[in-house]
């Protein structure tokens, strides 16, 4: 039986062999595409090659690329489970061709990979074309050694393919395989017939060749693509169940390693729960690889698809009873499964283990109050009721009860539940979730004047802070303000955190501020203002503001220090989650689940401001990515890089991919001062620093209220430490003594209230007001005042932040009869509160501190016992 290994590696090779270019698959966070969520194809990092908008040193390609339907358009989360093949992550081998090859070739090659190398029955093989494309039925019928039986057409839905509502598609010719009778999942009908896509479970498709050809328009119109591109896919994970001939993707070697490993946690055997187990050991897998790329559980987006996976998992944990985290403890096992194709996972692997417990355990705790709110919506209802839609979603929403394990548990108690009211408050949240990832340039639709035609500006920032130069296109409002493109700049554009450079573009005809920079794919759009002149296309002159650049720098190459430190301080798991690089200030966030301590932060500014002293050389190289990685290049956490990479290395302290500027040598930065670390997120910390002039001003201010501590408290600056502690102590015994005072004095008004009280039906009443300062005086008052009677009910009220507040005691004799509870809180009602407690002791508040005189009248107090001794 072959490996998943082994038919991954031959799939790559075969068409390694044919001239393809072996290409690392994209991350799942997709690259600068805002039609979509997660990667879900392999075409996606190509889509600006079939959109002609960029171009490869390569026309064929080929790999195994990392998907994830769980969002969006394709999004396969609730079926996960439920048949044999579904899953919201798996792997999808693919060969391309930029302009080259086409359905001839494609469909030639696809035909002898499967029959030849892996084997499969030729008659056990389909063919599907759509209607319309003739060509390929063609290619099949007099190319392909098939049964014309086997070649079958269908229509735009099972052979028309597009990725999203708008970008590249096409017509696409599918390979089916018939499994067999025995796996049809409709034979207990008799009006049943097995059909290629029929859905029953006998004939699957297992490679689906694209044809792409067409660019879909936002208003539904298909125009040409500038040239005719190929683009396959073929389903690893359904490929080795077939090719390992097993009736489950989940029973091969990709899925049954985790599914005995949750055997081993819960005690239960799959057979007893396959559902179950199938959506736990899919749902880790997703988890896994979508951490390692930089998703992390939020409330938004990709991180509110994550958390649902994540609590849906959990959930499904608790059917086995897996009531503690232990998702965590499966991430190894996907690791030594997945980790030689896909590098990344095992150098996150600590990272996604403590993401996943953090978020597991706040997630139980949030489950047991799901349970209960499951618990009081099936309270009101009888057998046969259907439970609300909108009540579906916030078990769902609120406490990530995913539906069908809340349709588990409403059957169970005989009960129903509205999927359609669900379905139709979940479009609102995808909605949501869709917007937060929409990308909106605000060049999309400028009207350029164009000079001349450029696809690329060239960037020589890097080495020089200014050149000579020529506007390539502009555009100008009526308030002067300017977007335009030159052929080459100075200007750094931002990206990776860094702010853009400003400055100015003059000649003698015209002067420009230039105040951003942007990137829109390969040109620089510079934004700024008019304050001269007319733009014309003679020869300019383009200045960035040098100081401003300098303060900039040293705060990146900061970032690198800082990154460096932090690893070395707190552990290794520690990556880069993002940074903002100004010139006043510098920002670093890093996945961390803890605050860092005084000392942690004491000693990473410490190690940053020793290499600054060190002054180390920083050093600019160029590699490929894969090599990069293996010297250990430390990048930005769910980063997206291209195959050649720009390495900033500083000694052997740091090595790092970065696209930004730096200086010449770590001692330009001067001084490095963290001023605050902070948590932004779950598993996120913040630490905010100033380097240079900016830190030095703060050293600066700090001594200056040094200086003014030292006249106020009339004392050299090694004795305030020494100084303030002795006022600290003194202010604690005055204090102590000022409670004692202000306890002497309550104490004395009790007194009074105990010798003024009065009788109701020989019960003794004590109450009054007592001026205390929050609401532990007020009960050690009644504590004074239950010590002191023998036979009575005391009442002591007291205003309390602008409020009223009271407590109620009653003498133990008095206790079978008399509920301090309800009499406070009859009393409350004087105040507009309420309250309640024990029998020996109760308190209530009330807004209308007003009328807390009035409880203590004696009409009122009389009032008030007297019903509580009739009842």
């Amino acid at each position: 039986m072959k490996s998943s290994k082994e038919i991954r590696n031959q799939f790559i090779e075969f068409f390694a062999d044919k001239g393809h270019k072996i290409v690392s698959s994209a991350s799942l966070i997709p690259r600068d595409d805002p039609t979509l969520l997660f990667t879900n194809a392999g075409m996606n990092q190509f889509k600006d090659i079939f959109l002609g908008k960029g171009k490869r040193a390569y026309t064929r390609a080929v790999n195994s690329q990392k998907c994830l339907r769980a969002g969006g358009k394709h999004n396969d989360l609730e079926e996960v489970g439920k048949d044999d093949f579904h899953h919201t992550f798996f792997e999808m081998l693919g060969n391309w061709s930029f302009g080259d090859y086409y359905k001839a070739e494609a469909i030639k090659w696809a035909w002898e990979l499967l029959t030849e190398i892996w084997q499969f029955p030729k008659e056990k093989l389909f063919a599907t074309v759509h209607n319309n494309d003739d060509e390929s039925f063609q290619i099949w019928k007099k190319m392909i050694n098939i049964s014309k039986e086997n070649i079958l057409k269908f229509g735009d839905k099972d052979n028309f393919w597009e990725m999203a509502k708008t970008g590249p598609c096409g017509h696409c010719s599918e390979i089916h395989y018939d499994r067999g009778k025995q796996h049809c999942q409709k034979s207990g009908d008799e009006n049943h017939k097995c059909v290629i896509n029929g859905n029953c479970g006998r004939f699957v498709e297992i490679w689906n060749l694209v044809f792409i050809q067409f660019n879909r328009l936002e208003s539904g119109k298909l125009i040409d693509l500038p040239s005719k591109n190929v683009d396959t896919g073929a389903g690893f994970e359904r490929l080795v169940a077939i090719l390992q001939n097993k009736s489950s993707n989940y029973e091969t070697d990709l899925f049954m390693p985790i599914i005995k490993q949750i055997e081993k946690l819960s005690k239960t055997k799959f057979e007893t729960n396959i559902s179950t187990f199938r959506v736990i050991s899919d749902h880790i897998r997703t988890l896994t690889f979508a951490i390692a790329d930089g998703v992390l559980p939020s409330n938004e987006g990709r991180g509110y698809v994550i958390r649902r996976i994540l609590r849906r998992a959990a959930r499904f944990g608790r059917l086995l009873n897996l009531e503690k985290s232990f998702l965590n403890k499966l991430v190894d096992i996907v690791v030594d499964i997945l980790g030689e194709s896909y590098s990344e996972i095992i150098e996150k692997k600590e990272h996604i283990k403590l993401t996943i417990e953090q978020e597991e355990k706040r997630f139980n705790k949030t489950l047991d109050k799901g349970i209960s709110k499951f618990d009081e919506i099936a309270e009101n209802l009888k057998p046969c009721d259907i439970i609300s839609g909108k009540d579906v979603f916030k078990l769902y929403d609120t406490f990530g009860f995913p539906m069908d394990l809340t349709k588990i548990m409403a059957e169970e108690m005989d009960l129903k539940i509205d999927e359609k009211g669900f379905e139709i408050e979940m479009a609102e949240q995808k909605k949501r979730s869709k917007s937060s990832a929409k990308f909106d340039m605000n060049t999309k639709n400028v009207q350029w004047n164009e000079f001349f035609q450029t696809d690329k500006t060239e960037f020589i920032g890097y080495e020089k802070n200014k050149c000579q130069t020529y506007i390539s296109k502009y555009s100008r409002d009526k308030k002067n303000n300017i977007k335009l493109v030159l052929c080459k700049t100075p200007f750094y554009a931002e990206s990776g955190g860094q702010i853009a450079d400003v400055g100015e573009i003059f000649n003698e005809n015209c002067k420009i501020k230039i105040q951003d920079v942007q990137k829109d794919n390969d040109l620089f759009i510079h934004f700024g203002k008019l304050i001269s002149g007319k733009i014309n296309n003679k020869e300019m002159t383009a200045k960035i503001d040098v100081k401003r650049r300098k303060e900039i720098l040293r705060n990146h190459t900061a970032t690198h220090l800082l990154h460096s430190a932090l690893r070395k301080v707190v552990g290794t798991h520690l990556h880069q989650k993002g940074s903002y690089v100004s010139a006043d200030r510098l920002r670093f966030d890093f996945t961390h689940f803890k605050q860092l301590t005084k000392s942690e932060l004491n000693k990473v500014e410490k190690i940053v401001n020793e290499k600054i002293l060190e002054n180390l050389q920083v050093n600019t190289s160029y590699d490929d990515l894969e090599n990069a990685r293996k010297r250990g290049a430390m990048a930005l956490f769910g980063g997206k890089y291209d195959k050649q990479v720009r390495l900033i290395e500083i000694a052997d302290f740091s090595l790092e991919l970065c696209g930004g500027i730096h200086c010449k040598n770590t001692g330009e930065i001067g001084i490095f001062k963290i001023l605050s670390e902070s948590s932004i997120a779950a598993g996120v910390r913040r630490i905010e620093a100033l380097t240079g002039e900016f830190a030095y001003k703060v050293f600066k201010k700090n001594e200056a209220i040094l200086h003014e501590i030292e006249v106020q408290l009339n004392c050299p600056s090694n004795d305030i430490k020494n100084k303030i502690e002795k006022l600290i102590s003194e202010n604690k015994d005055l204090k102590k003594e000022l409670e004692k005072f202000e306890l002497s004095k309550i104490k004395n008004s009790i007194d009074k209230f105990l010798a003024n009280s009065v009788s109701i039906q020989s019960v003794e009443i004590i109450a009054g007001k007592v001026n205390v300062n929050d609401a532990q005086q007020l009960r050690e008052s009644a504590d004074y005042l239950k010590s002191k009677m023998k036979n009575g009910i005391g009442i002591l009220g007291a205003e309390i932040d602008e409020k009223a507040s009271l407590i109620c005691v009653v003498s133990s004799n008095l206790q079978n009869r008399f509920h301090a509870g309800k009499i406070v809180n009859e009393a409350a009602k004087i105040v507009s509160g309420k309250g309640g407690g024990k029998a020996d002791m109760a308190m209530a508040g009330g807004k209308n501190a007003k009328n807390l005189s009035k409880i203590f009248l004696p009409k009122n107090l009389n009032k008030i016992f007297s019903q509580m001794l009739k009842k």
